[in-house]
């Protein structure tokens, strides 16, 4: 499918979902099926009792959680409040703590993003202040101390630290396929 294709493809999937099925769970609006949405519920409620400032973090940052592929945070619409998350299958339908690490992740690129922002009132935030090698890195790091305190095998966490040399983040939106 081209990428012009995919993005089509990837907008009407978002369009479904935004007038399909959500809850809201805490300050979080979650929208999919219902096993995305249990499976949404019990990765906030693992980091909430196990990683209570993950947790904060995620209620800080994100407004929604939406079923769409690929996954992935809309950090310049936090310049109007909380933000939407994208969360694909292969997140939500994996280990809830697997899950719960993703989303932690993710609020993490908030956070870059945010911190930039701070210290930089007047222009627009540089990608590479949230995006990229560098704070992909930072948020890896940040989510594998998560999986820590969720209690994953250590093992499981070096799986998460090696990706970096996959460079995930280069790989074209339209590409994308988690």
């Amino acid at each position: 499918m081209s990428g012009f294709l995919r993005r089509i493809a990837i907008t009407l999937q978002f369009i479904k979902v935004l007038f399909g099925k959500k809850h809201t769970h805490e300050k979080v609006t979650i929208r999919g099926n219902d096993e995305f949405i249990g499976s949404t519920i019990e990765a906030l409620e693992l980091l909430k009792e196990k990683a209570p400032e993950a947790h904060e973090l995620v209620l800080k940052y994100i407004g929604e959680i939406v079923s769409v592929k690929p996954s992935g945070v809309f950090t310049d619409m936090l310049k109007l409040g909380p933000t939407f998350v994208f969360i694909g299958s292969s997140y939500s339908e994996g280990p809830a703590v697997e899950y719960a690490g993703a989303l932690a992740h993710e609020a993490y690129h908030c956070e870059l993003y945010m911190k930039a922002k701070r210290g930089n009132l007047e222009s627009r935030v540089p990608r590479n202040a949230y995006a990229g090698e560098r704070p992909e890195r930072l948020c890896l790091q940040y989510q594998c101390d998560v999986l820590r305190k969720l209690g994953v095998d250590e093992d499981r966490i070096k799986e998460y630290e090696s990706q970096l040399h996959t460079k995930w983040w280069e790989v074209p939106f339209e590409r994308q396929d988690w």
